[in-house]
């Protein structure tokens, strides 16, 4: 069993040494986007965060900067939803990692909600896909569970709802 804390030992190159260690097990991070990644040797072959599974939990993983981590060595997965081969992984962390720092900054606390801001008014244009995402802030969902009922992408959803919060029509509760 390896554990650490990803403030000293960051999220890059512990996945870096786990691809390249040849270890099958699972990693679990504890953090408010952490999750669990399952290991076969040199590849990642399951990921889940919270209700999220596959490319989306891998996507929420990618963006952890901080949090509590633990391996477990030999644990199966519970089941396959991703096949990222060492160097396929990498990048793919990589990129979602870049892609997040932005969306953090707007989004830092995952465990409050959204909310209406009083300037929100009912005669605000919006696309479809706006609409869906803004229809999740009136249930005041903590914001990791409204990514998860989204049924979009996270960073695809936040992206949708970031110009809302920028022209402070919506708030962090």
């Amino acid at each position: 069993m390896v554990r650490g804390d990803l403030a000293v030992f960051p999220f890059m190159p512990v996945m870096q040494m786990l691809l390249s260690s040849g270890r099958a097990g699972r990693l679990s991070v504890s953090h408010a986007r952490g999750g669990e990644l399952w290991f076969e040797p040199g590849e990642i072959v399951h990921a889940r965060a919270g209700a999220l599974t596959g490319e989306a939990a891998l996507q929420v993983m990618s963006s952890l900067d901080s949090g509590q981590f633990t391996f477990a060595p030999d644990v199966p997965p519970t089941e396959r939803t991703l096949a990222l081969r060492r160097d396929a992984a990498l990048r793919r962390l990589i990129d979602d990692a870049d892609a997040w720092a932005g969306l953090l900054r707007v989004f830092p606390d995952w465990n409050r909600p959204l909310r209406f801001t009083p300037r929100w008014t009912e005669a605000q244009p919006v696309t479809r896909p706006q609409y869906a995402a803004l229809c999740l802030i009136s249930e005041a969902l903590p914001l990791k569970t409204l990514l998860e009922r989204a049924g979009q992408p996270p960073r695809v959803t936040l992206e949708t709802l970031r110009p809302f919060l920028t022209a402070g029509l919506v708030e962090v509760g």
